[in-house]
């Protein structure tokens, strides 16, 4: 029996897939309305689901409760199934999601570490200084104990006379680090001599150190033992420390005293310069100046008398064996000047001496400095 047909008052339930059922278009390339509409919602589902972290972004910055949650429960359903690893691809290729939790104290903290850390890289490279020209000289500033008086004499001369210098010499007899009850010269530097900031200083004690020194403790530290040896190293280290620019912009050429003549009653010049020298190897800014060289014979023993480049043998030293001569002032001013070309570009000037004046070009410097060295005194 064939089945009856409805009547038109019979009520069924909705049939969805009416909404899929193929009809006749009025043009081809259309689509039911039906069909738009689930691709609609779908469309607005699928991108809920790849923006969740910006709906939830948006969500707790509104402080919406209930959307939140909602927001937060889609959020995660999406990081479970790593549906939003497409968004986040797309958005890291166009630039986008640089935003970050971090607030803005963080963000200052790793702001000084950056600064800090890029200041301690710094430290560990030797200052770069602008070259010197006529039109702009370097201020260089020589100093120290009575050495220096004749050698920075020597030396304020001829650095004036390359034409790229502005010196300035400053040297106080019988003074040095031992007695800063009698001239202080950590003091000095800090008050009188960085103010006026030179680029470059070369300085140089030890001659008049060799004593005995009170310590912190109004201790004293017999010359040269163990105690006094820890306490001297310390100061060193302190003043070298205190010649540090800020900005990493100055060198000091920290010049070791040279030997002494036999019979003199200063003694230990080496083991200070090897003082001098070990502690330089830590601080860029310091540049430590081997003078031994310079004034002893091939074995590092005293010489009062030694050639210059052009062969021929002057007095090096005055007659206490100890102070320099105006020849042997011109022979270090020569050495330092040509260390100093090392580390800046000096070529504007006339940095070329005389042979009459500058030491034999097999005249180096040490690579290291032994703490005691044979028949010194």
């Amino acid at each position: 029996m064939s089945p009856q047909p409805k009547s038109s008052g019979d009520k069924s339930p909705f049939n969805w897939r009416s909404l899929f059922a193929s009809f006749r278009p009025r043009r081809e390339g259309t689509m039911p309305a039906g069909m738009i509409l689930v691709v609609i919602v779908l469309a607005f589902c699928v991108a809920g689901l790849l923006d969740a972290d910006s709906t939830l972004r948006k969500s707790n910055a509104k402080g919406d409760g209930i959307r939140n949650e909602i927001a937060k429960t889609v959020a995660s359903v999406t990081d479970a199934l790593h549906i939003n690893f497409f968004r986040n691809s797309i958005d890291d290729a166009l630039g986008k999601n640089q935003g970050t939790e971090i607030d803005v104290e963080e963000l200052l903290r790793q702001q000084a570490e950056a600064e800090t850390a890029a200041a301690a890289e710094a430290a560990k490279k030797v200052p770069e200084l602008t070259a010197p020209t006529p039109a702009e000289p370097m201020k260089i500033w020589v100093g120290g104990d009575s050495i220096t008086q004749t050698f920075g004499t020597s030396f304020q001369r001829i650095t004036q006379s390359t034409g790229i210098f502005t010196p300035t010499l400053d040297y106080h007899v019988s003074t040095g680090l031992s007695r800063p009850d009698y001239f202080n010269w950590p003091e000095h530097l800090v008050k009188n001599v960085l103010p006026a900031n030179p680029a470059i200083l070369v300085i140089m004690f030890g001659a008049n150190d060799g004593q005995n020194m009170v310590d912190a403790n109004n201790k004293v530290l017999e010359r040269y033992s163990e105690p006094w040896m820890t306490e001297y190293r310390r100061r060193v280290a302190a003043t070298m420390d205190l010649l540090k620019s800020p900005d990493n912009q100055r060198i000091t050429i920290w010049c070791g005293p040279p030997p002494m003549g036999p019979g003199t009653k200063t003694h230990g010049m080496d083991q200070l310069n090897y003082i001098y020298w070990s502690e330089a190897q830590t601080r860029p800014w310091i540049q430590y100046f081997d003078t031994w060289p310079f004034f002893s014979d091939s074995n590092g023993v005293f010489a009062a008398n030694l050639p210059n480049a052009d062969g021929v043998v002057r007095g090096m030293r005055q007659k206490d064996n100890v102070h320099l001569s105006t020849v042997g002032g011109d022979r270090l001013s020569w050495a330092v000047i040509d260390r100093i070309g090392k580390l800046v570009n000096l070529s504007a000037g006339n940095v070329t001496p005389p042979p009459t004046q500058g030491p034999p070009p097999s005249v180096v410097e040490r690579t290291e400095i032994p703490p005691n060295m044979p028949g010194a005194e």
